[in-house]
């Protein structure tokens, strides 16, 4: 965006401090996840807004991990949050869309205008068939948020893994924030497993668990970011926000919990060594 005079400052998320120092009378709008891809770092909603608005800039936070159902992002302090509708909202993969949320000033001078003239717009099916999804999505959310932590639980039970990361759990670092943002853990949990040998073996040996890169489906999946969803980064970029050669981002779907930790502690046992 510079070419149109627009100048981009990038902070760790994480640091107050930095979102203090980057923040100032010349900033427009700040961009944040409110929970990373994929090492899932939950950021501050309400304390990055009100740096944001100390100096009137809006807040702009895409929400997708966060999920409809649990996100209080709105009450928070953020201005506009955005979907990708193709995620939970869909629920199953079959089609493109995305959702934008924000005042009536904002959607009508600025988001209205910008789709008109740019025809940014899906489809009238693809439309519909979102809208008709809505009407299961807290029921799927719900369901899937609670195997999440049952899963993100006996995960970290086996002790053998370099890393278990799930929101929702006590031992990730944002916990307490977890809690008062969303009070639990979202459909996403991430597992590093030491390298990208290991990370393929596991895979490969899943049997009800999908490989692929979307996630909010009522399948399972689970990616390999570093070859995908992440690969284009350079390695110093991808040592530095976490996204290691053995780490793996795990959707979690609506099959039965049993079912999936079988797959995943089967899966693993082929590709860890045995003590």
């Amino acid at each position: 965006m510079a070419r149109f005079g627009v100048q981009v400052t990038l902070v760790d998320g994480l640091d107050l401090k930095a979102w203090a120092q980057a923040i100032n009378a010349d900033t427009k709008l700040v961009f944040f996840e409110s929970i990373s891809n994929p090492t899932l770092e939950v950021i501050d909603i309400a304390a990055v807004a009100g740096l944001a608005h100390s100096v009137g800039a809006l807040v702009v936070v895409d929400n997708v991990f966060s999920t409809p159902v649990y996100s209080k992002a709105i009450p928070l302090g953020a201005d506009v949050v955005i979907y990708s509708a193709t995620k939970h909202i869909d629920g199953q993969g079959r089609g493109l869309g995305g959702v934008i949320l924000g005042s009536k000033e904002i959607i009508r001078s600025i988001v209205e205008p910008f789709m008109k003239h740019t025809g940014g717009a899906m489809s009238p099916f693809n439309a519909w068939m979102m809208v008709k999804s809505l009407e299961t999505l807290d029921l799927r959310v719900r369901a899937q948020v609670a195997t999440a932590t049952e899963l993100a639980g006996l995960l970290e039970y086996r002790g053998d893994l370099e890393r278990v990361i799930y929101p929702g759990l006590p031992s990730h670092p944002q916990f307490a924030l977890t809690q008062v943002q969303m009070g639990a853990g979202g459909t996403v949990l991430a597992i590093d497993i030491g390298s990208k040998e290991r990370a393929f073996l596991m895979m490969n040996a899943l049997e009800v668990i999908l490989i692929s890169n979307n996630l909010g489906d009522s399948k399972s999946i689970i990616t390999h970011p570093t070859t995908t969803t992440h690969q284009r980064l350079p390695q110093d970029q991808k040592n530095l926000l976490g996204i290691t050669p053995g780490l793996l981002r795990l959707s979690i779907g609506l099959e039965s919990a049993k079912d999936l930790n079988f797959d995943l502690q089967t899966a693993l046992d082929v590709a860890l060594p045995q003590k």
